[in-house]
């Protein structure tokens, strides 16, 4: 079994545009300390890509982009 790898970067697409931008930081927060994948929801978020590729731990010093 491969160790899960700490997550560089988080690309995150907003499904509700017309949401409020007080829910990045929701989203941030809901995600610290996980771990996820591309194709993983939360919120009104999809995750789009994650760097390194495949499941990755979510950190503090990993960093969110919004689209």
């Amino acid at each position: 079994m491969n160790p899960v790898s700490q997550a560089e970067s988080i690309t995150l697409h907003n499904r509700k545009p017309l949401a409020p931008p007080f829910h990045r930081h929701i989203a941030k927060s809901k995600l610290i300390d996980t771990t996820c994948r591309v194709g993983d929801s939360v919120l009104i978020y999809d995750i789009v890509a994650t760097e390194p590729d495949g499941v990755v731990r979510v950190t503090r010093a990993t960093r969110f982009q919004f689209e």
